[in-house]
């Protein structure tokens, strides 16, 4: 596949802290855990800063963690059917706006119900033909907001490598440049897909998860202290995690940290589990609202350019200075957006 070649002086424009009031997409596995609600309604609730266009379910399935574990199934609360993953996260978008009293009609679409079975070969959908289109429509640069895995944002550009000029990608994905390994669920779900991403050099801002977004966890208390009762959407996003706040539940996500994004960081062997006989005290991470957050205010995720890494089958990046820039998020000032957020739930319906 033959894509557009930016000069690195339009990808620096394109990739340099936006300016003024963004038009945007959103592409979302929202069922999957509770942050994508989070995240589609804080951009949904910032109108003065992002107009959003439409919102993209895409599909996700707990199969990534039973096949990284060599297992038959994961004790988290997720299914383990692709199609259902789909389903569940476009009506979960249907909810949502419900409860922001927004119409859904023309805006939510459904995305990819399977994977890339090969490099270069777009799975067709609603979502990825909808992205291309409005890219097209676009007067100036179109943000892919992307929380999720990233089939129906490199099926739109494998059907139409020229949106790659009108587009900016947001995705949280992977892990920081110096992590042992790059396991990570957004990623590593559709191989193909993210290689696409990263080796089309479609412009792209890359989150990654632990050290960075992984700042961004909550605790029950402080929800229900910030959130419930404030307002339909604050009740039912603070009801949403607190509902999985149950000590079993922490410890399963505690080893699925260890087995997976933490493997690798320590030498401990076969001690290395993390175990307590204490009580536990719950929290969730809200890893999606750090793509909206850099869009509202960039200075509240300090970032820098550097050169796009390659992905390896094994879940590695390879560092490459020959290839082109993105940028990478190295921090989060949890406390400003959590706040930020926070305010604006308050004043929902």
């Amino acid at each position: 596949m033959k894509f557009p070649v930016l000069t690195p002086e339009e990808r620096k424009k394109r990739l340099s802290l936006p300016k003024g009031k963004l038009t945007c997409v959103i592409d979302s596995d929202t069922y999957n855990e509770v942050d994508d609600q989070f995240a589609i309604s804080y951009a949904l609730l910032s109108p003065e800063r992002l107009d959003v266009k439409a919102v993209y379910a895409a599909p996700f399935s707990s199969e990534f963690f039973a096949r990284l574990l060599n297992q038959d199934s994961v004790d988290i609360p997720m299914t383990g059917n692709l199609k259902e993953g789909l389903e569940l996260s476009y009506q979960e978008i249907i909810r949502l706006m419900g409860l922001l009293d927004m119409d859904p009609a023309g805006k939510v679409f459904r995305g990819s119900q399977e994977y890339m079975s090969k490099p270069d070969c777009p799975v067709d959908s609603e979502a990825a033909r909808d992205l291309v289109k409005r890219a097209h429509e676009a007067e100036d640069l179109l943000y892919v907001i992307a929380i999720g895995e990233i089939t129906n944002v490199a099926s739109a550009i494998l059907m139409d490598p020229q949106i790659i000029k009108k587009i900016v990608v947001v995705w949280l994905a992977g892990q920081p440049l110096y992590w042992p390994h790059t396991i990570e669920f957004n990623l590593g779900q559709d191989l193909h897909a993210s290689r696409t991403i990263l080796d089309s050099g479609v412009p792209l801002v890359i989150v990654p998860c632990m050290s960075v977004a992984s700042y961004l966890a909550v605790t029950g208390p402080e929800l229900e202290a910030n959130i419930k009762g404030s307002s339909r959407l604050g009740t039912y996003l603070c009801d949403t995690v607190t509902s999985q706040m149950s000590q079993e539940m922490a410890q399963n996500w505690l080893m699925l940290f260890h087995q997976t994004y933490c493997k690798g960081l320590d030498d401990y062997g076969d001690e290395g589990m993390p175990t307590t006989t204490s009580m536990l005290s719950p929290s969730r991470i809200i890893w999606d609202i750090s793509t909206v957050a850099w869009l509202l205010n960039p200075t509240w995720c300090p970032s820098s350019l550097v050169p796009t890494p390659r992905l390896t089958d094994e879940h590695t990046y390879i560092e490459d200075i020959s290839r082109h820039d993105m940028r990478i998020v190295r921090f989060i000032y949890r406390d400003a957006v959590l706040g930020d957020m926070f305010e604006k739930i308050r004043k929902a319906p």
